[in-house]
């Protein structure tokens, strides 16, 4: 280009021409500038431009998308006459739809309605797809056929791309019938096109049968496919169109690698993603600028922090926007101090870090709790002079608001000249979450003063924030009668509320709502609407929902899990975790807490271990809501000093790990252990809360210790600021009825200020069958009726001291009273694991496949107790009119007896027999438990809702107190 420029220069008159050639070369190399520069250096050596030279410079004028230049070279064209050229007509259309001038195009296009061209239909239909008017791109392919102007291959690319912007698959196979039709189909660059669209328009398989019948399969065609699985994060096949790809004998380009990376984004597919990093080094891109890049950034979404740092270093040239992924990656994982790190390497290889590298900082901070690093960032930022900027000072509002330093936040707030509706957000938020309602009204108000318009973010903390239900609701309302539409946010926290509240009504027209918005088939709401039903206890409507969804993720299946767990339906919980995985979706921290809950729930000791098996292989174990999770279950197993042992494995040990290690002690009778588990948790500087305390005045219970429990209810107020509640009186009052001090328990009831006080004239209730007060029974039950609590259980407890007592038309009072109040008491059901298989019995179960065996069984040790270890039924539980024979054989029915049988027979001997029973163990059972402890020589473990009963060698842990 050179030469051509100095033997131009050497010319004395060049004719249009030359210019034209030489203009027409300069727009060739880009140098668009310089080609219009010689246009009007031509103009003013009084050369007449033809129309070569203004097709010449209106093509420099449309690739520079220099509409102002062009308009002048429009002017021109008109003033020379040369208006009627097709040629130059349809420049002019593509200079003003490559501006994105459409209407002008369109004006131009109908001018040449009797010469256009095939040039001019494919130019205004480009023109119309790349600005998005893919609908009217698509009528002027119909329109131009109508017409009799045959498509060419420009054409249908521009037309296939409308298609998918369309987004309608039957645009696109009309488009293809007619690329087959007039045999454009071994086009690879329609081919390759007609993929794009089919992907685009989430036909993939359609794809995929274009691919498999190209005459000649490129790198681009592959990519296509290969980018199309990435998208939709589909491993396994992203990786055998890689491999399908090689086989064809194609290397992979950069943007292929690059592809390639995107198909791995979170911690659930970083082996995935270590595969593909492998290939990459085998096709030796890895060093490659732009395909590292991406890798070190998949490695960060991967949050492989470690693998994203190794390759980063091996890097030849770090850039900022590599720079800037790493330090993001840092402050993701909560690790702010190592991204500051990052941040002195950077300047040390005299990269300028820009805001967005600050903001990340600031926001890392706020993430990981690091406050004084977020200040040392910040102290950073107003040495260099850039903490102005809106997106900085909204970060810094937000981190100092976060850790309550509203001060700190308004200085920014006050002084800055710039506030946008983001900052104004924060704050409202931020006093929301701190339940500063006023503050948040304060603000709330002054934007709205300050030309700021609340916009949803704004209602949605308000509603969010709101403690009282009728509040929230009202805000609710008030949102859209300021005219602000409500978003899937807005029904999250109002449906949030009403499942807090045990308002399901109100939840239910909240959802029919939402369905009128068009919402209710968003995840985030079909979440939280199976997480309002199932925690009311409508667990039938939360799983239609579950059940009816197209697609489902890691917290869809949580909360139906976490919904089954809470009402006893541990069994189905375990069904649906085992599922969930089957459905390729992994478990998350969440997931495991919930199911080991539903194996604590119901003592599943095997399955549980199988699940800690698997959390350990995921690196879950020490985090800390799964560690507690692991002691709730161990302890519900009753293996109290495994417990212990894990316990002080655990890096981290907060209230919750102590309370459950302590409640778990309680369960299974070990006061000893509660409290030295209490002092060690003192030991550590770890301050009592309310639900320790509980854990440990019911340790005192179970061990009848009066003196211990009174000395702890001191002490929880007095030493430790701790204020009892009624539930911790309740404990003592139970406490004061096992030891005998009937009339204290009773006077203390009396003189609590709560007005309902159920538990604890049942629980005295209990307590008179065991010391056989017949009047204090009648009045625990009168007080039981007064507060309107129609437990089965309190009418059975009064027939039994009746019956007791011999007060046989008392008894029948109370059974008529019963069927009056409809107040029948949940069916009993005892569960056992042989051989990883759950077995689940109930009173009078015919339907196991062993029953017979299991009857035989029974009739047997019935024998053997009776007639050898002197055993007694307590046919006085039964209030049937039967005989002596069949009270014993109702009694030997019961689901524990038939569980503890059923191991008896399947597990080897010497095994602990481990029973789960949703309801209190019988005395009968326990007295029967004891006996079959010492005759099999096993230990039985059996878990009921109110101990862990541990029989071994003929005695129990709760020493009968219980």
């Amino acid at each position: 280009m050179k030469e051509a420029d100095e033997i131009f220069a050497s010319l004395s008159q060049p004719d249009a021409y030359v210019w034209s050639a030489l203009i027409s070369a300069h727009s060739d190399l880009s140098e668009f500038a310089e080609a219009e520069g010689l246009y009007h250096q031509m103009v003013n050596s009084s050369v007449v431009p033809d129309g070569h030279v203004f097709l010449a410079v209106l093509k420099a004028c449309s690739q520079s998308l220099n509409l102002e230049e062009g308009m002048h070279i429009h002017s021109c064209i008109l003033k020379y006459g040369l208006d009627s050229d097709i040629y130059l007509g349809n420049a002019l259309v593509r200079l003003y739809s490559n501006a994105g001038v459409l209407e002008a195009a369109y004006i131009l296009f109908k001018k040449f309605t009797d010469i256009r061209d095939v040039v001019t239909w494919s130019t205004l239909i480009q023109g119309y797809m790349e600005y998005g008017f893919s609908f009217e791109a698509y009528a002027l392919f119909d329109q131009m056929q109508q017409e009799g102007i045959h498509p060419n291959e420009f054409t249908l690319v521009s037309t296939l791309k409308a298609c998918s912007g369309i987004g309608e698959i039957e645009y696109g196979w009309n488009v293809h019938s007619f690329i087959i039709q007039h045999g454009f189909e071994h086009n690879l660059f329609i081919e390759n096109t007609l993929m794009d669209m089919y992907v685009k328009c989430n036909n993939l398989e359609t794809a995929l049968i274009v691919l498999n019948k190209l005459s000649k399969q490129d790198v681009l065609a592959w990519s296509i496919i290969l980018g199309a699985y990435a998208k939709n994060q589909m491993f396994e096949e992203t990786l055998d169109v890689f491999c399908g790809m090689q086989q064809n004998g194609l290397k992979p380009d950069p943007v292929t690698c690059i592809l390639l990376t995107k198909a791995c984004q979170n911690s659930e597919s970083l082996a995935y993603g270590r595969q593909i990093h492998s290939l990459i080094i085998e096709n030796g891109q890895e060093l490659q600028y732009d395909v590292g890049s991406s890798v070190v950034e998949m490695y960060v979404r991967c949050n492989s922090l470690e693998d994203a740092q190794a390759l980063f270093e091996r890097l030849p040239k770090h850039e900022l926007p590599i720079w800037n992924v790493i330090i993001w990656g840092y402050c993701q994982v909560g690790n702010p101090g190592k991204a500051y790190q990052m941040l002195n390497a950077m300047e040390h290889e005299h990269v300028l870090p820009n805001s967005e590298i600050f903001e990340r900082l600031i926001r890392g901070s706020l993430m990981s709790g690091e406050l004084d690093k977020g200040k040392e960032i910040h102290s950073y930022l107003v040495k260099l002079g850039i903490d102005s900027s809106n997106s900085i000072q909204n970060a810094l509002i937000d981190m100092y608001t976060e850790f309550g330093f509203f001060d700190d936040a308004l200085q920014f707030f006050n002084n800055s000249s710039e506030l946008d509706i983001v900052a104004w957000n924060i704050v409202i938020s931020r006093y929301s979450q701190f339940s500063l309602n006023k503050e948040a009204a304060f603000f709330f108000e002054k934007m709205q003063k300050a030309g700021f318009y609340p916009n949803q973010i704004t209602w949605n903390a308000l509603i969010s924030a709101e403690v009282c239900l009728e509040n929230a609701i009202d805000l609710f309302w008030q949102m859209q009668v300021e005219g602000v539409a409500p978003n899937d946010t807005s029904f999250v926290c109002i449906l949030q509320k009403c499942s807090i509240y045990g308002q399901l009504n109100q939840g239910m027209e909240f959802h029919s709502y939402a369905a009128k918005f068009g919402l209710d088939a968003c995840m985030i709401i079909e979440n939280m609407l199976i997480d309002m039903y199932a925690k009311n206890n409508s667990l039938e409507t939360a799983r239609f929902i579950f059940d009816k969804l197209k697609k489902w993720d890691v917290v869809t299946w949580n909360v139906m899990i976490a919904g089954y767990t809470m009402h006893g339906h541990a069994l189905e919980a375990l069904k649906l975790f085992y599922r969930m995985q089957q459905n390729n979706i992994n478990p998350n921290k969440s997931s495991f807490v919930a199911v080991l809950q539903a194996c604590a729930s119901i003592a599943l000791l095997e399955h549980g271990k199988q699940i800690h098996y698997l959390i350990t292989s995921k690196g879950f174990e020490l985090d800390l809501h799964v560690g507690n999770a692991l002691l709730d279950f161990y302890a519900k197993c009753g293996l109290i000093q495994d417990v212990h042992v894990f316990l002080n494995r655990l890096p981290e040990r907060d209230g919750v790990a102590w309370s459950t290690i302590i409640s778990g002690c309680s369960k299974c009778c070990n006061y000893p252990l509660a409290s030295q588990c209490f002092r060690d948790m003192l030991s550590e500087n770890i301050k009592p809360n309310a639900s320790i305390f509980l854990a440990l005045l019911s340790a005192c219970s179970h061990a009848h210790r009066l003196d211990e429990a009174c000395f702890y209810l001191r002490i929880m107020s007095l030493q430790h600021g701790v204020t009892p509640t009624l539930e911790h009186f309740m404990i003592l009052v139970e406490l004061f009825g096992k030891v005998g001090l009937l009339k204290e328990a009773e006077e203390l009831l009396e003189t609590l200020p709560w007005s309902s006080k159920p538990v604890g004239w049942m629980s005295l209730l209990g307590s008179c069958k065991k010391h056989r007060s017949v009047e204090l029974a009648r009045r625990c039950f009168a007080n039981l009726m007064e507060m309107r609590e129609k437990s089965s259980s309190s009418y059975v407890l009064l027939s039994n001291i009746f019956e007791e007592a011999g007060m046989e038309n008392a008894v029948e009072d109370v059974v008529r009273s019963r069927k009056h109040a409809d107040a029948w008491k949940q069916p009993a059901k005892s569960y056992i694991e042989v051989d990883n298989q759950i077995h689940e019995f109930i009173v009078g179960d015919t339907s196991h496949p062993k029953c017979e065996e299991i009857y035989s069984k029974l009739r047997t040790l019935h024998s053997e107790l009776k007639n050898e270890e002197g055993y007694e039924p307590h046919v006085g539980l039964i209030h049937k009119g039967l005989s002596i024979k069949e009270k014993e054989m109702n009694l030997w029915a019961h689901s524990e007896k038939l569980a503890v049988a059923f191991g008896l027979l399947c597990m080897p001997e010497g095994t602990t027999i481990r029973v789960a029973k949703n309801l209190r163990v019988c005395a009968d059972c326990h007295d029967v438990a004891k006996l079959i402890s010492i005759r099999e020589r096993r230990d039985i473990v059996i878990k009921d809702t109110y101990c862990i009963h541990h029989f071994k060698d003929g005695s129990c842990c709760c020493e009968n107190f219980n």
